[in-house]
């Protein structure tokens, strides 16, 4: 170890001004304690550039701005000039668009009628992975075509349990927990139910962790959809009752007894009309 050390201050001595800063008066240790007092109270009152800067921020002036309006230099400004061919081919290098989309906002698709396909929440107790996986959400949903509307920002969910350290004696001694949960809405307008379907599959194969999903997906028909049953005409439909049940309601219905019933009862009822 005292080897390297030798060796490590030998190689100082010899690459550097080791003799011009040891006569330095600036570097030299005081040798009493009043020397070393007057140089801690020269240390105090000289000025700090890190104050210097925060006092001339406070008076609304910036350094950098003033230095460049009255043409100063700046450290690191001193950079050699690029070769004319290099300076051509950077200037053609470009990201790739689906990397540049990245550092921007993610697209978004108009729709055209407004007709909500699929609500998709999402869930979590982290803010961080939320915004995540719901920027991620929209930019699948613009490239399979489908307009999509949000994040929405829903009303956290909070939840707070009170729970006791100990038994006895000792109940009072209580610990309280809570949990808040973030919510983020996004709303399918539009969309084909296959490529819905086909969103959600994506999303659930990619899903970050620590987000839940639930989606409600809507689905419409036509209004002919509900009368496409056997068509009745004219006639009841007797194919799927029971024939000996019907038999016995036509003999019921042609006893005398109860087609006078059903007369008195039909005369009963009738309105009276006054002369």
């Amino acid at each position: 170890m005292e080897a390297a050390v030798d060796i490590a201050v030998s190689q100082i001595k010899e690459f550097s001004r080791w003799e011009e800063l040891k006569a330095d008066p600036r570097f030299k240790q005081p040798e009493t304690e009043a020397a070393m007092k007057r140089k801690w109270e020269k240390w105090r009152s000289a000025p700090d550039h890190t104050n210097v800067l925060e006092m001339w921020k406070e008076a609304g002036v910036e350094p950098i701005e003033l230095a460049k309006k009255r043409g100063l230099k700046l450290p690191g400004d001193e950079k050699p000039p690029l070769d004319p061919e290099v300076a051509k081919q950077l200037s053609a290098l470009r990201e790739p668009r689906n990397v540049q989309a990245i550092h921007l906002n993610p697209l978004r698709r108009s729709a055209e009628h407004g007709v909500p396909v699929c609500d998709l929440q999402l869930r979590t107790y982290s803010i961080r992975n939320l915004e995540f996986f719901a920027d991620f959400a929209m930019r699948a949903a613009y490239y399979l075509g489908l307009p999509a509307k949000g994040p929405i920002p829903l009303p956290r969910i909070t939840e707070r349990w009170t729970v006791p350290r100990a038994n006895f004696v000792f109940k009072k001694s209580q610990e309280n927990f809570e949990r808040i949960t973030m919510r983020r809405l996004i709303q399918i307008q539009d969309g084909h139910p296959e490529v819905v379907q086909a969103w959600l599959a994506f999303l659930a194969k990619h899903q970050y962790y620590g987000v839940g999903m639930k989606a409600n997906v809507f689905q419409f028909e036509e209004l002919e959809a509900q009368h496409r049953g056997p068509e009745i005409v004219g006639k009841v439909d007797k194919s799927k009752k029971d024939p000996k049940m019907m038999k016995k309601v036509e003999e019921l219905l042609n006893q005398d007894q109860f087609k006078q019933a059903f007369a008195q009862a039909r005369a009963e009822k009738a309105p009276e009309v006054s002369a």
